[in-house]
């Protein structure tokens, strides 16, 4: 008889996987002759299993392997050499769990024996059974290792003795009609070993302490780990449960968590412990594939089970299913009750379950650790090496592209190797599922489609192949787009980097809406391209869509017109759901091919790295020489010293002095190894203290800076405080010494870092010092003091001080004097034995006892790693930001209005209901064969393929509505957050890292761009699908309504418990992971300071192990905590899915076949919708938090157009009028100023920065302002900007009012040349002019100006160049100036235009590193002069130029301010050179934030006031003396 099976659209492997079990009456059909037949059912295969149960050989099998086991593992473990340290402490037994599971397991042993005893044929039973207990028995009196050596062995046994005595005994007696019973002894044994069983689920684990191992930095680590939550959780909870999360879940649900909240690292997963594995292989396997192979290879093993397990066990539920529903269509006939069939399909779904689970757990696992060891790898790696070549990295990348791609900095390309690269490589870990689980789940398919529908299926299959190399090309067009994409958003977020890292420019020249055009320009490339991948993925969905459709119904048509067979509901659901399948599979496989090829090409740069360092070079130590040497910088940089030949003077101070890039900063690197030694020897001694030209400090207080990871020193640490100036800097910070410097020293002005950076070389005890222009930020009177404190006492009394510096003072006073000239030593003048004598100064020192009291009164307190890594959590915490989840509806109203929302709703429940009809269709098609009626084949097949192909159209549509929407949200969004960041004022960035903004252009707007809408999306089509099913199989079954509501309702309930703890634990993952990037990317840039200490570099790995313990305890937490969530929503699943099948029993006869299928099918994909639902509800969470960053930052305050920030609360002065002027085009026509009772703050409610400030500049006056560090220079200068709140008074321009007219206006009418010269990537000429509307007649006109002050010439890579014969600059490559410093032609004062010297079109690195201090500050200088302002504002602008570069810039600006018929440019020079400002016109010194003297120099020279001090006390008061009795004075 014909057997009629249910009818599912989507039971995963169904009915078909089961005609395999052919002695179950699994139906099976003869391909040759087209007909069905059911093999009678009988209980052959249950007496079978039941007799080989009963025959002991099974038993005895199972007691001799593990006696052998045991006697192995023993004698391994007990003859190894690596013995644990006593010191460790193993976690024993818990004896109360010890104690029952003993007793259950004596209790089994009994019961087997008696049974044993009754039936003499069963004494075997009780050979395992009493193994178990008598090594349960040796275990109370064991040591603890034996313990965990017989653990596994007792727990084998007890299992595999529960499932040999339950068939054996229970199962025959589960047979219908069945007139077996079983004997109470063998009950009472199954029930004492399945008691025991359930203990030993239960009970928690043995902790095993961690090895031994030889590196004893890592073992200091691992050997004080403590147990964690995860490592003693019992087996139950560990591959079942993950309960261990149980305590965080409720913690959350009832209030916000924190990092103390979470559980511990296990030792396992110890920084330190990876980075120690990782490096070992590496150096085995040198190549990063095979180097992340091997160094995982338990857990890619563990990933292979656990996912063949998992579409392995996929089976059972479908064969569980399929005999209901065989029961339900002949009861008669059924061999076994159905409830074991219930059972069944249970623990089908959860193994199921279960093993996906595992398998993300372990995947996730190797997630965590990859991310912690390749970190450290290439962090270790950065801070031993240096590399060969400069950005062969983005070769790579931009392999084929046709644009000019930017060039990197070598610490950009490290951050982004360890922030995009190696994420890259462990998202390609699901590779291991397309290589293992998909060939399992298509080999099945592919027999099971055979064995259902014969040759027709081969056809299917072979149109399905062929149909493939759309999709495949599809997704190769995709792959080049998304390199486009890559290549977009590198440009984009390289110049939102360099751009808001020289905000303060950007504002000094109003250049913010030139910034702005050129961002939106990068960022429409980008969405371009953004566009054309989201064409093509929809096309590639349409492709996966209706490629299996048209499979499917070529197969059905075949089948129904050729081979003449009905249609019946096995055939249909079955072939549908095989299909489905295979398209699963195809799916997978398209979607991990784009994160195969990222892998593919970050593998590529991560080896082309790797093989692209070499170890920094390591001197002999010994007394500092440098003999016949020749260093370069790197394979391209055409710049090198040659022949250096320096004996420095020991224990003495030699001097380094020369042009701009002649080569001073380059001998000291060479010195510290940081360039290449191509020829001569050089010693030096082992630990250096380094003071680089641009200080390098930490983001922590200024304390830490100085002490640099050394023990405190009081004594030591005030002696240095006062050489450095210091004391009276922290009087006035808020917190002294233990003031945070911020991002890049951001809370400390130029002199400030300088000192600081000097200071903490002055506290090491390193005997050789480089110090690198340490005087050109500090004024006269601070050097001075720096120079007596330091370089004339005892300070640095037997170490050896190399001094780069321009100060021709002190070059007399040095032991030795070098002159460098275009990579040559010039000179050597040596002068051993010179006694060094102070300036005197009288003026602006810090008082001994002031210094003692100020570093007194703020010493103390260390403090620990973690509370500090902790504090930075939650600071970036707070700066997170939260969401609710429903603002997905604000979000979507950027999408184009209410409008386009109901538009976009509409479709996607149209879509839903379509999809849902297909199944419909279905099974009305196959209860038509019910009827005994003749059935139009073509008119049901035609109805079917109309809904599928519509519901693949509508399903298109809706996601091109849902893509579209959130690709103009993200535009608009973009701009606004552009421009907020752009437009707000300088006083919010004090607070705020660069870093977390760029974080919002980076991470915050790729949310926005791809995953925001996807999961948005998702949501809303997880919501619909469950409201569909649900009322579908209510509508036929509606009893179902009660369990389907239940299991929705506790889902949800386990979903919103997960969120509520999953978005704060994602949001710590985020911030744990700001300090990682923090530290990485900092430390990047202060390489050559770490490297040159001795062991420094040890000290920084262990502190990035600090902060990576964190950021993977969190994350770990983070992953599992969707395990967690997981397995809970599919066990309420189960219980549904169970509930429909029992429901359909129930219903026998009552409902048709088809109707059931439809039902059941629908009911079967419940969980997989809740499960999403969940899922997402908690991505949607996450994700909103970007959408709130973006549009916080968005909704930024503009700067006031009165100067300070928009408050609608506040307010405005009352010496303000509320409009502003208009002032004329030609404003101003001269630059006078004048300053009327001035007070000015920083912010306004702080303290008095400039108070009463009365002066007045003429027009085409040279006015210099001259004092102290911190007297209020440089705030005077900011206030012509309107950088500060003028608290009264007025200052006016060209006699109109500052205040009263438009912040653009203003900066756009004047000048500045900051002390810190910003260089943007690109050319010159759009450096010099980032709008584009200046003339090129005035940009040619102005570099000319500039040229002779400099040399900018290069000449080409000759043979000269080339080192052992070896060219070594790239011939198609165009030479660019390098970085450290240029080649320098004999004629430096050429200013003449040749092929190889500046033009507009030469190109500038980021930050203008290939460009010198000096000849930036020479190109800013041509910046300011192509504006031709009235007021030119120069703050410092010279000082880190020679004095011959200086004297040519105050030519140049003189021969500027004199061109024309009247002079009406006015120039205010803040300077510490009294030299530069000797014959300036007027002088305004400043001190305390009054005006001390103002006056011609001449005139304060004559009233031997302050600036007669600062004259007397420069260090050159001589010279400065001779320059004013030449003017007359």
């Amino acid at each position: 008889m014909v057997q009629r099976l249910f009818g599912l659209s989507d039971l995963n492997i169904m009915d078909w996987a089961l005609r395999y079990w052919a002695p179950l009456g699994i139906p099976s059909r003869d391909i040759y002759h087209g007909q069905f037949h059911v093999q009678s059912p009988d209980a052959d295969w249950v007496l079978e299993a039941s007799r080989i149960a009963k025959s002991g050989v099974i038993q005895t099998c199972f007691a001799a392997f593990v006696l052998l086991w045991t006697a192995i593992e023993t004698t391994c473990r007990y003859s190894s050499l690596v013995n644990i340290p006593e010191t460790t402490k193993a976690v024993r037994f818990s004896l109360p769990y010890e104690i029952f599971s003993q007793l259950s397991r004596g209790a089994a042993f009994t019961f087997t024996l008696i049974s044993g005893y009754r039936y003499h044929q069963y004494w075997y039973d009780a050979l395992p059974v009493g193994l178990a207990f008598l090594l349960g028995l040796a275990r109370l009196l064991a040591t603890p290792k034996w313990q965990r050596v017989s653990l596994h062995q007792i727990n084998f046994l007890l299992f595999t003795s529960l499932v040999t005595l339950t068939t054996a005994h229970l199962l025959p007696s589960l047979r219908m009609r069945s007139d077996e019973e079983v004997e109470n002894a063998g009950i009472g044994a199954i029930g004492s070993l399945a008691f025991a069983s359930l203990i030993a689920l239960v009970t928690p684990r043995e902790w095993g302490p961690p090895p031994a191992t030889e590196n004893m930095a890592v073992y200091k680590h691992i050997s004080e780990a403590q147990p964690t939550p995860e490592e003693t959780s019992s087996w139950f909870v560990r591959y079942f449960s993950f309960g261990w999360l149980t305590p965080l879940i409720w913690k959350g649900w009832r209030t916000q968590v924190d990092m103390d909240d979470i559980p511990g690292l296990p030792w396992y997963d110890e920084p330190s412990l990876l980075l120690d594995r990782i490096l070992k292989v590496r150096e085995r396997y040198k190549t990063t594939l095979w180097t992340v192979l091997s160094f995982q290879r338990s857990e890619i093993v563990a990933m292979s089970f656990w996912i063949a397990s998992s579409f392995a066990v996929e089976l059972v539920a479908p064969f569980a299913m399929y005999q209901i529903l065989t029961y339900i269509s002949s009861p008669n006939d059924a061999v076994l009750h159905p409830v074991i069939w219930l059972a069944l399909l249970f623990m089908g779904l959860m193994g199921k379950s279960i093993t996906t689970h595992q398998y993300v757990f372990t995947s996730t696992r190797l997630v965590v650790r990859l991310k912690s060891a390749m970190t450290q790898e290439l962090y270790h790696r950065a801070l031993s090496s240096m590399e060969l070549e400069d950005d062969v990295i983005n070769d790579i990348a931009t392999r084929g592209a046709k644009e000019q791609r930017t060039q990197s900095t070598s610490a950009g390309r490290l951050a982004n190797l360890m922030a995009s690269d190696v994420d890259a490589v462990f998202k390609a870990r699901d590779a291991v599922t397309g290589f293992v689980g998909v060939p399992v789940g298509i080999v099945i398919s592919i027999i099971g489609l055979y064995k259902m529908v014969g040759w027709t299926s081969l056809v299917g299959l072979a149109f399905l192949v062929l149909s493939m190399s759309f999709p495949v090309w599809i997704a190769r067009m995709m792959g080049k787009t998304q390199r486009k994409v890559k290549l977009a958003q590198d440009s984009r977020i390289s110049l939102i980097s360099e751009y808001l890292e020289a905000i303060k420019a950007i504002k000094y020249f109003s250049w913010e809406d030139a910034i702005i055009k050129r961002i939106q320009e990068a960022r429409e490339n980008e969405q371009k391209e953004l566009w054309h991948i989201c064409l093509w993925h929809a096309l590639l969905g349409q492709c996966v869509e209706l490629i299996p459709v048209i499979t499917l119904l070529l197969i059905f048509s075949l089948y129904i017109g050729v081979i003449k067979q009905p249609l019946t509901a096995p055939i249909a659901f079955t072939t549908l759901s095989v299909v489905t399948i295979l398209r699963r599979n195809l799916e997978f496989v398209s979607s991990i091919s784009r994160n195969l090829t990222d892998a593919h090409v970050s593998i590529e740069r991560l080896d082309k790295f790797y093989s692209n360092t070499a170890p920094l070079t390591q001197y002999p130590e010994g007394p500092l020489q440098i003999e016949k040497a020749t260093f370069r910088r790197s394979k391209r940089a055409p710049f090198l010293l040659k022949d250096i030949s320096i004996d420095f003077v020991e224990g003495g101070l030699n001097i380094i002095n020369g042009q701009s890039g002649s080569g001073k900063t380059s001998l000291l690197l060479s010195i510290l190894g940081e360039t290449t030694l191509a020829e001569g020897t050089v010693t030096r001694p082992g630990d250096v203290a380094f003071a680089s030209q641009t200080p390098w400090l930490q983001s922590e207080t200024i304390r830490d800076n100085i002490l640099f990871h050394a023990p405190f020193e009081q004594v030591r640490y005030d002696r240095v405080i006062e050489a450095c100036c210091l004391g009276l800097d922290f009087e006035e910070l808020p917190k002294g010494d233990l003031t945070e410097v911020g991002e890049n020293g951001t809370s400390l002005s130029g002199g400030q870092k300088s000192r600081v950076a000097v200071a903490r070389a002055l506290y090491s005890k390193a005997p050789l010092l480089l110090l690198d222009d340490i005087f050109s930020a500090l004024d006269a009177k601070t050097a001075a003091s720096l120079w007596k404190h330091s370089f004339c006492s005892d300070m640095l009394k037997g170490r050896t001080v190399v001094l780069v510096t321009q100060m021709p003072w002190v070059a007399s006073q040095a032991d030795l004097a070098i002159t460098m000239e275009a990579g040559t030593v010039k000179n050597i003048e040596r002068n051993i034995g010179v006694v060094r004598t102070p300036v005197e100064l009288e003026y602006g020192t810090t008082n001994n006892e002031e210094s003692q009291e100020s570093t007194t009164t703020l010493k103390g307190e260390n403090r620990a790693g973690s509370p500090k890594i902790k504090d930075e959590i939650s600071n970036e915490m707070s700066a997170s930001g939260t969401s609710g989840r429903f603002t997905f509806l604000r979000y979507m109203l950027h999408w184009g209005g209410p409008g386009y929302v109901i538009l976009a709703l509409a479709s996607n429940v149209i879509a839903n209901a379509v999809l849902l009809g297909t199944t419909w269709w279905l099974s009305v098609w196959v209860n038509a064969y019910n009827k005994k009626e003749a059935v139009n084949v073509a008119f049901y097949i035609t109805i079917y393929a109309a809904f599928n192909v519509g519901q693949a159209f509508l399903s298109g549509i809706s996601w091109l509505i849902f893509n579209r929407g959130a690709w103009l949200a993200a535009r608009k969004l973009h701009r606004g957050l552009i421009e907020g960041v752009l437009n707000v004022s300088l006083g919010w960035w004090k607070n705020i890292p660069v870093g977390r903004v760029v974080n919002r252009f980076s991470r915050d707007v790729g949310s926005l761009d791809s995953q925001l809408s996807t999961v948005v999306r998702y949501f809303i089509d997880a919501g619909m699908a469950i409201f569909f099913r649900v009322g579908a199989v209510s509508s036929i079954m509606p009893i179902f309504m009660l369990p389907a509501l239940c299991t929705v309702g506790i889902g949800i309930l386990c979903g919103e418990m997960y969120i509520r703890t999953a978005v704060v634990l994602k949001r710590l993952v985020s911030s744990s992971q700001s300090p990682v990037f923090s530290q990485f990317s900092g430390s990047l840039s202060g390489l050559a300071v770490i490297r040159a200490r001795q062991n420094m570099p040890e000290t920084f790995r262990d502190q990035l192990a600090d902060r990576l313990r964190s950021f993977s305890r969190s994350q770990e937490t983070s992953f599992n905590l969707n395990r967690w969530v997981g397995v809970r929503v599919d066990f309420v699943a189960a219980l549904v899915t169970v509930s429909a099948g029992a429901i359909a029993l129930w219903k026998v006869g009552v409902v048709e076949a088809g109707l059931v299928g439809f039902s059941l099918s629908n009911a079967t994909g419940l969980n997989t919708q809740i499960l999403v639902l969940v899922r997402f509800m908690n991505d949607l969470e996450v994700e909103l938090q970007s959408f709130h960053r973006v549009e916080e930052y968005v909704k930024l305050p503009a700067e006031d157009e009165k100067g300070g920030l928009r408050q609608p609360d506040t307010d405005s002065e009352s010496h303000e009028d509320s409009s502003l002027l208009e002032v004329p085009e030609d404003w101003p026509r001269a630059g006078a100023i004048e300053f009327r009772n001035v007070t000015v703050r920083y912010d306004p409610d702080g303290p008095d920065i400039l108070k009463d400030i009365s002066l007045k500049f003429k027009a085409g006056q040279r006015v210099a302002v001259v004092g102290r560090t911190g007297s209020g220079k440089s705030t005077l200068v900011l206030s012509l900007l309107r950088f500060t709140h003028i608290v009264c008074g007025q200052i006016l321009y060209d006699g109109v009012d500052i205040t009263r007219i438009s912040l653009k206006r203003l900066r756009q009418a004047l000048t500045i040349i900051p002390q810190e010269a910003t260089l943007f990537n690109g050319t010159v000429r759009t450096n010099l002019d980032p709008s584009g509307t200046v003339p090129v007649q005035t940009l040619e006109s102005a570099l000319r100006s500039c040229t002779g002050i400099a040399s900018f010439d290069f000449r080409e890579s000759s043979s000269d160049n080339s080192i052992n014969g070896t060219e070594t600059i790239d011939g198609n490559d165009p030479m660019v100036p390098t970085e450290r410093t240029p080649l320098l032609s004999s004629s430096p004062s050429s200013s003449s235009p040749t092929p190889g010297s500046l033009s507009l079109d030469t190109r500038v690195l980021a930050k203008g590193e290939n460009f010198s201090h000096g000849q930036r500050q020479v190109l800013s200088l041509c910046r300011a002069l192509v504006r031709k302002s009235k007021l030119m504002l120069l703050d410092e602008a010279t000082a880190s130029m020679d004095y011959e570069t200086d004297r040519g810039v105050q030519v140049a600006l003189r021969q500027e301010l004199d061109a024309g018929d009247e002079k009406t440019r006015t120039l205010v020079t803040i300077a510490h050179r009294l030299r530069t400002i000797i014959d300036y016109d007027m002088v305004v010194v400043m001190g305390g934030g009054r005006v001390v003297e103002v006056g011609s120099p001449g005139e304060l020279y004559k009233d031997k006031g302050v600036f007669w001090e600062m004259v007397r006390f420069s260090g050159e008061g001589e010279d400065l003396e001779g320059v004013l009795e030449e003017m007359g004075v």
